[in-house]
């Protein structure tokens, strides 16, 4: 018999099952030809190698941090990573080294999902990003500029602007084209409290529907079919979480459980 799963708000330590009960997981590691895909809990954090420029972290990431940030284990069980600074504009930022994803209509339907929380939700603490970017280095400026708005880079996902601390808008952007908001405050945030922000690309209508919780947001992207337009559908991605201070003091911190992404291949 199937296991049957509840597809509607799901606010657990786990995946949403409204994105990922449908995703060959099992299938996908036994055969590659289904898809493929990366899962990191941070039961493990790497140790960080020096401040202020790109470092490597043990072959699977890239991470910046500006010198008076902060990165480290998280106390909660199961592992986490947690971003603090101590100065206005400074930030830290951990993506992936090899940008193999991409949101495009040749290509197979994408899943990606976070768990990730603020400490606080008072506007002009900080700002963060979840969600996907190109290869661009990863700075004080990327994937957020000083003022808290989306560098000029290609990036998919969710943005919590600096002056707006208790939601998030979900956007994209293409590299050279102002930056798209699908849907403004479109969840809110609660301070110190876990929750899972993801989005799923179904080849099958060619949408990107955004999620809070497994539940689906308003306002979905249709992907174009020409590339190179607004839409980042021309080049490879990779996720990145990114934070970055809007106060000189107490700007709080953001964190991150756990992140997957899969894609079917084609």
């Amino acid at each position: 018999m199937d296991k049957v799963m509840y597809k509607g708000y799901n606010d657990d330590v786990g995946p949403s099952p409204a994105l990922w009960a449908d995703v060959p997981i099992l299938d996908t590691i036994l055969d590659p030809n289904q898809g493929f895909m990366f899962f990191d809990d941070f039961i493990a954090t790497p140790v960080i190698l020096g401040a202020g420029a790109q470092a490597v972290w043990g072959g699977n990431y890239r991470f910046f941090s500006s010198t008076g940030t902060t990165a480290a284990q998280g106390a909660a069980l199961g592992g986490t990573i947690t971003f603090g600074s101590d100065d206005d504009n400074e930030g830290a930022s951990i993506g992936m080294n090899n940008p193999s994803w991409q949101i495009d209509r040749g290509q197979g339907k994408l899943v990606f999902e976070a768990r990730i929380k603020t400490s606080t939700i008072t506007d002009t603490k900080h700002g963060f990003f979840l969600g996907l970017i190109d290869g661009s280095a990863l700075s004080a400026t990327v994937p957020i500029a000083a003022a808290g708005t989306i560098a000029d880079a290609n990036l998919v996902g969710f943005h919590r602007l600096e002056g707006d601390g208790d939601y998030v808008d979900t956007i994209y952007k293409a590299n050279g084209v102002t930056a798209v908001t699908v849907k403004a405050d479109a969840q809110e945030l609660e301070a110190d409290t876990w929750i899972k922000l993801g989005f799923v690309y179904n080849k099958s209508n060619y949408k990107l529907t955004f999620y809070a919780n497994g539940v689906a947001l308003a306002d979905t992207k249709t992907i174009p079919t020409a590339d190179g337009t607004d839409f980042p559908n021309d080049v490879r991605l990779s996720p990145v979480f990114a934070a970055l201070n809007a106060t000189g003091t107490t700007p709080g911190t953001v964190s991150m459980d756990w992140w997957r992404i899969w894609q079917e291949r084609v």
